[in-house]
């Protein structure tokens, strides 16, 4: 018996343990991390770097495309 009420104050003890673990209340740095998270979600993947990109190619093929029309202009 006394095997038994050891082994049950040892479950008991390491249960009130892992809940202790499972506390729900977020510190201040926890709260910091959730906000830095949210931001980074809401923000735009595409920033102006990318965009600056993106119009220098369009720039380059509609030049391109001109140099194509005026090349075949001159040879008609």
């Amino acid at each position: 018996m006394r095997i038994f009420g050891k082994a049950a104050l040892a479950a008991i003890f390491a249960s009130s343990a892992l809940l202790a673990a499972c506390d729900s209340n977020d510190g201040p740095v926890e709260k910091a991390g959730e906000k830095v998270d949210e931001a980074m979600e809401s923000m735009d993947p595409k920033g102006p770097m990318e965009e600056m990109g993106e119009d220098l190619d369009n720039a380059m093929e509609s030049a391109e495309e001109s140099m194509e029309s005026m090349k075949d202009a001159a040879e008609q």
